[in-house]
């Protein structure tokens, strides 16, 4: 039998219940692709964005179109997988959480994140928070430019989904599937972007389309949500040719779902 949680996000629910809220106007769920790599679960009275970004970056037309990025429950929250500005708007969040929402991030960038001018609660891998009806918990990832990063493990109202920043592929996803799989989604990088480098690498930084194929089928996902593609400036940033063609024949052939958001959409939840 598979639970919806773990035994450190029971126990920590047992000791939190009485004053987290987290049966609170529980009524729904909803689960947004924003643009980009953004994501938005509301639940109850609460609203949390992960990697969620305004259009600036882009000129107002990011890859695959522009998604509002905003909240209108009293509880405003923001996870952050890393400080990367497209990851990281600093701007966008102070407006969207306004003065009583924060930002929940893993302490090595919660210096720079309070430098911003945000509410920052720092947290150490591994160590789940209680949001309203959510918890979230940093677990490893790795960054092509070498700088600190995670992924999220997001559990609200049973269900449990995986937010994949930028990574790329790394020795961690096993373990990861051991403690909290199976998902009932996986928000995975697609892209297979090569970073840098003179020559350029042929290796990439990012999850390449088969990798996150990979990557979901060993998290046991039930389905992978494709983000983070759709973008390339050469010669520093290059990704691979059309990953959404890729991943879908990928997926296919290993009897992967995917369920493709455009920005704006909102995830099915059905079982």
């Amino acid at each position: 039998m598979q639970y919806p949680y773990t035994v450190a996000e029971l126990t920590l629910l047992l000791i939190l219940l009485p004053i987290s809220g987290f049966a609170e106007d529980a009524e729904s769920l909803r689960v947004d692709r924003l643009h980009w790599a953004g994501v938005r679960f509301v639940s109850g009275n609460a609203t949390v964005l992960v990697d969620a970004v305004g259009g600036g970056l882009w000129g107002g037309s990011p890859p695959e179109g522009l998604a509002t990025v905003g909240a209108e429950t009293e509880r405003r929250y923001a996870l952050l997988t890393h400080v990367h500005n497209d990851h990281f708007d600093a701007d966008t969040l102070k407006e969207v959480l306004g003065e009583r929402g924060s930002v929940i991030c893993h302490e090595s960038a919660a210096i720079y994140v309070a430098s911003r001018g945000l509410k920052v609660t720092p947290v150490a891998l591994y160590a789940p928070v209680v949001r309203g009806d959510f918890i979230f918990t940093a677990v490893p990832a790795e960054d092509g430019f070498g700088d600190e990063q995670v992924s999220w493990i997001i559990s609200v109202m049973g269900k449990r989904f995986f937010h994949g920043g930028d990574t790329l592929w790394h020795g961690q996803w096993q373990n990861i599937a051991a403690q909290y799989g199976p998902f009932d989604a996986a928000f995975l990088p697609i892209n297979g972007a090569r970073i840098l480098g003179d020559p350029m690498p042929e290796t990439s930084g990012v999850l390449s389309p088969a990798q996150a194929v990979d990557a979901a089928i060993v998290l046991r996902a039930r389905r992978l949500v494709p983000i983070h593609f759709g973008f390339s400036d050469p010669p520093a940033y290059v990704e691979v040719e059309d990953p959404l063609a890729a991943l879908l024949q990928d997926a296919k052939r290993r009897g992967l779902p995917v369920e493709h958001l455009v920005p704006g959409q909102s995830l099915s939840l059905k079982p």
